[in-house]
């Protein structure tokens, strides 16, 4: 059985316009989640993009990441997850964002263990709650529609859910605050600011929580100065 990362990457696109080409610690958002994708115990990581020329600074960030890259309809994006899925023969599918920087590594490997060690589930997921830090794996034949998964035919496609955690587990329950996909530029500033605070792009969970800690402290002292 055969898993694999897709993310879809296109430029000069949504509500914040190039946002995956926004820089932390001088590369793109892109590429850090390239590069955390390629970590992962998983067959392929592919890009999903197209030819449009819009497009060219994604396809250079694929090469220069060494990624397998798959190509498609600029304007269809179920049809560009198909086209990835049928062009690596993938049984399963992470569906990946391609602004979400600090996605838990940790946490989406000891899925990806749960899904090698538990076969036969159609969906494997984090807990029986949305947790964005940890995208699901879910089998590669269940139709999609639009950005994501048509809930009433995802649903009814699926018969058996392996779930990694409980319902509000604390071990799981507050992980990330910063790990969601970015939608504005003011979430790519405040993910700026805690890798400038660290001085470096933050290697796990911990460091992020110790940089938003020392930020609030930062702050707590100016204002006590002022």
């Amino acid at each position: 059985m055969k898993i694999g990362v897709i993310i879809l990457a296109r430029a000069n696109y949504g509500r914040w316009p190039d946002k995956v080409l926004f820089q932390l610690q001088g590369k793109t958002i892109l590429e850090h989640v390239i590069t955390k994708a390629q970590t992962l115990n998983v067959d392929h990581v592919i890009v999903s993009t197209t030819y449009n020329p819009k497009d060219k600074p994604i396809r250079e960030i694929i090469v220069k990441t060494n990624c397998d890259v798959s190509l498609g309809e600029p304007d269809d994006r179920t049809s560009r997850i198909c086209q990835a899925i049928t062009d690596y023969d993938l049984d399963y599918i992470i569906y990946m964002s391609p602004a979400q920087p600090f996605f838990d590594v940790e946490y989406m490997n000891l899925l990806i263990k749960a899904y090698n060690d538990n076969p036969g589930y159609e969906l494997y997921r984090n807990g029986a709650y949305h947790h964005g830090f940890v995208m699901p794996i879910f089998k590669a034949t269940i139709p999609f529609n639009g950005e994501s998964p048509d809930e009433e035919v995802f649903y009814a496609g699926i018969k058996k859910v392996y779930f990694q955690f409980k319902v509000y587990d604390p071990a799981v329950k507050n992980r990330y605050l910063f790990n969601c996909n970015i939608a504005y530029k003011i979430q790519g500033e405040n993910h700026r600011r805690i890798c400038e605070y660290l001085g470096h792009f933050p290697e796990n969970y911990e460091e992020v929580t110790d940089a938003l800690l020392g930020i609030e402290l930062q702050r707590g002292q100016n204002e006590t100065r002022l």
